[in-house]
């Protein structure tokens, strides 16, 4: 029997047996994608995994697709792309888990580290931004605002009437390079001081303002640069 021959009940005696981590890539996608398929049709299901890692480009490549150009896979339809894209948020959440609302914020790369496992594979800019309470306690986080590969335009008023609405006296920035170098570039050096100027005005603090990538991150706190 040949790989792609497998059948959903083998791969779970296989899983049962000795473990999630003795499955492939493809083996456990098969487990999201696999149910339901109709006996009438060709499609199996490691098959349809494989189809669907190469149309994506692999496991990672999952999140960054909207939902109905997974649904353009035949044998994906609403439901099992909303599996596969819950299936990888878990996996970030369970990995980083999102600061302890009860807890204060004690450096940026607790900060950094979740936002990055979020945002470090989506191919445009998003800027995210993290309430913080007089304790430095988050409240709550929201994306801002969402833009190109390059670029993305911030009004200060969406982030502070957040702040304002929601109690928060503070306030940390955050925003991915898709290029995967958290650098800060000179667009980012004029948003953080358009933003720390716009929050004294308004009597809220911006404690941070964190850059993201795949190679790392960047505290322009840390850096003498807020």
């Amino acid at each position: 029997m040949s790989r792609t021959d497998l059948t959903l009940v083998d791969i779970r005696a296989r899983f049962a047996q000795l473990g999630p981590e003795s499955l492939s890539d493809h083996e456990l996608v098969a487990l999201l994608v696999g149910w339901g398929l109709s006996s009438s049709r060709s499609i199996r299901p490691l098959s349809l995994a494989e189809k669907t890692l190469s149309y994506t480009g692999g496991l990672a490549g999952i999140e960054k697709f909207e939902l109905a150009e997974l649904q353009k896979i035949d044998g994906l339809g609403p439901v099992k792309t909303c599996l596969l894209q819950a299936a990888v948020e878990l996996g970030k959440r369970a990995v980083i888990p999102a600061p302890a609302l009860e807890k204060s914020i004690s450096s940026a790369t607790e900060v950094a580290e979740w936002f990055r496992c979020h945002l470090q594979n989506i191919e445009r800019e998003c800027i995210h931004a993290l309430l913080l309470d007089s304790k430095h306690r988050p409240i709550k986080h929201f994306q801002v605002t969402a833009g190109s590969w390059t670029s993305c335009p911030v009004d200060p008023k969406v982030v502070f009437a957040a702040c304002l609405r929601n109690g928060a006296p503070a306030v940390i920035l955050i925003h991915n390079h898709p290029s995967g170098d958290p650098t800060p570039s000179r667009d980012d050096l004029e948003l953080t001081e358009r933003m720390v100027r716009a929050g004294r005005v308004v009597g809220i603090t911006v404690l941070d303002h964190l850059i993201v990538g795949r190679e790392g991150f960047t505290s322009l706190a840390d850096q003498g640069l807020l």
